[in-house]
């Protein structure tokens, strides 16, 4: 049980040397990774339609 409650308190100290950001810095970068998430989203899900319609094309010059 001591080197529970040890390692506990060595966890607090690193956490407390950790150096946060400011909230105003999480906030700007949670919406930098959600837009940045939505376009490459957007871009794969185009490239797919895009590619679902050459193959259907492809196979129906085959006869299919």
């Amino acid at each position: 049980m001591e080197r529970i409650k040890n390692f506990l308190r060595s966890v607090k100290q690193e956490l407390d040397r950790v150096s946060w950001p400011s909230k105003d810095l999480a906030i700007k970068a949670t919406i930098s990774v959600i837009i940045f998430a939505l376009v490459i989203g957007t871009y794969l899900w185009i490239l797919d339609i895009v590619f679902v319609r050459i193959i259907n094309f492809l196979l129906s010059l085959r006869g299919g």
